[in-house]
């Protein structure tokens, strides 16, 4: 009987040991997902001086979209955008790299809207896209 309870002591001790261990958490992928946007953010900023409000960096589906709200490239000409689009794909391309985050994206397309303070939507003036080669490189797409 003495066995028997020690047994189940020692069971209970190793029980209360095994849920009272704190393990480390781990980042949940949208939200790492969500830095690795707000570092693109950043890095488009910095590269063609823009104000912080107007680019904004999301996916849809296999499409990244770098939104650029109220921008003053909205009264620019059509080939101003162009020009300024290829440089904002060249550096997304570079910080997706091969991530495995962004494996899947075949799309990335730059939108020049116009958008009202209060509305989450927006006139989009002009879109840029740039798709994907079998090389992998994202390529200016003329439609």
């Amino acid at each position: 009987m003495a066995i028997h309870i020690s047994a189940l002591s020692l069971l209970s001790a190793m029980l209360l040991m095994a849920f009272t261990t704190v393990a480390p958490a781990q980042t949940p992928p949208s939200a790492s997902r969500t830095d690795t946007l707000g570092n693109i953010r950043t890095a488009v900023n910095k590269a063609i001086g823009a104000q912080a409000k107007t680019v904004e960096v999301t996916t849809s589906g296999n499409v990244l979209v770098v939104a650029r709200p109220n921008s003053n490239m909205n009264a620019s000409t059509h080939e101003g955008r162009n020009n300024e689009a290829k440089q904002i794909a060249s550096i997304v391309a570079k910080s997706i790299g091969d991530g495995s985050r962004f494996r899947t994206v075949s799309t990335i397309r730059v939108d020049y809207m116009i958008r009202a303070t209060a509305s989450p939507t927006g006139k989009v003036v002009d879109s840029v896209e740039f798709r994907k080669g079998p090389d992998g490189v994202f390529d200016f797409h003329q439609t």
